[in-house]
């Protein structure tokens, strides 16, 4: 079940609805600034080939490529936990019933919390040791990229879903469903 087909029951439900909707709304934010890192990447790549027969090339293309590939990566780290397109097991929960199902959902809650924590707590270290530029990702006024804007949305991404697995644990508290995929690849 997806967020929009659950209906609340009472007050507290609700709160976690409009949460849990609001959520899923910008795990699709974040797909879509991952999609869009993708059409950037492809671009620059296309436009490296299409040059190559005229003796064209930019040096900036290559690093920039980097970057997005990065990007695209921790934007899209949200975006595919939020939005259940993760490596799910609810086929082999289910065998177990409803015992199962929630079984796996605290183990999964569990985990997921630990890795974002763990990912969370080097934030410190790694905007520290992030010294310097992305050499050649030059920007507009002519500077490079700062290396920290690398690890930005990695951090982003891995502060919303510890959001998410909170609301999630919320939501078993109070009674309300996981969220399932609409589809399962396998079905």
């Amino acid at each position: 079940m997806t967020p929009q087909e659950y209906v609340p029951e009472s007050p507290l439900q609700r709160a976690l609805h409009r949460a849990d909707l609001a959520v899923w709304s910008l795990g699709g934010v974040f797909g879509l600034l991952a999609n869009f890192c993708l059409l950037v990447m492809l671009l620059l790549t296309a436009t490296t080939i299409v040059l190559r027969p005229f003796d064209l090339s930019f040096y900036w293309i290559w690093p920039w490529t980097m970057v997005f590939f990065i990007w695209l990566s921790f934007f899209g780290f949200f975006a595919m936990y939020v939005r259940l397109k993760d490596v799910r097991v609810d086929f082999l929960a289910a065998r177990f019933g409803p015992a199962g199902m929630a079984a796996t959902r605290i183990v999964s809650d569990v985990a997921t919390l630990v890795v974002v924590v763990v990912i969370l707590w080097q934030l410190p270290a790694v905007l520290a040791t992030s010294r310097g530029v992305f050499d050649g990702a030059i920007l507009p006024q002519g500077a490079e990229l700062p290396r920290q804007a690398l690890s930005i949305p990695l951090f982003v991404s891995a502060f919303l879903i510890l959001l998410a697995a909170l609301l999630d644990v919320a939501k078993l508290f109070a009674g309300m469903p996981e969220n399932v995929a609409e589809s399962h690849p396998e079905s």
